[in-house]
Formats: C-alpha cells, structure tokens, sequence
C-alpha cells in the first residue's frame, strides 16, 4: 500500500516574456508532480503531461494569444509504482505578446 500525497496548490502561474508560463506549487510528502496543460477548459482534448521532481516549471513554446489552462497533481513513489493525489484547481494564463 502506498500512501497518497496531499492535494497540489498552485502558488503562481503567470505568463513571462518569450511564449510562456512561470509555474509554481505545493503538495505534502510528494516525490514529483505531474503538470497537464491544455487550451481546452475541461482538459478533454490538446492535453499535454509534463513530469517533474522540482517545485516549479516553465512551460515553453506556447501561441501567442492563447489562453492556457494548468492543473498539478502530486505523486509518490514506492517499488516504482506511483499514486497521484488530487489535482490542483485549475488555473488559466493567457500568453500575451511580450
């Protein structure tokens, strides 16, 4: 049995120069988080997975104009199985011309 981490909290999300987004966050007893993107609200279609042991990530290479919606939820790790906590809420950023 492994224990899930806390729930994801994103700190900050803002758009920076060059076409793309500054993300920082949080969760208890996390080994890594995983980061999912999208231009689509509901995360259905166009998602993209990022993962990661740091607590924070720059997303690269995004269109100008769009809005981006983020989400981060937490993992933890034993026998290299993982288990997810619950995702972050989401945030959206858009990408402006900087």
């Amino acid at each position: 049995v492994v224990a899930k981490p806390g729930k994801a909290v994103i700190t900050k999300a803002k758009n920076v120069k060059g076409r793309k987004i500054a993300l920082t966050y949080k969760a208890s007893k996390a080994k890594g988080y995983e980061v999912q993107y999208s231009t689509s609200k509901t995360f259905k279609k166009g998602v993209k997975k990022l993962s990661t042991s740091k607590k924070s990530v720059t997303l690269k290479s995004l269109k100008k104009g769009r809005k981006y919606y983020v989400r981060v939820r937490a993992y933890t790790k034993v026998n290299s199985k993982k288990a997810y906590g619950s995702y972050s809420a989401k945030k959206n950023v858009t990408v402006k011309k900087k």
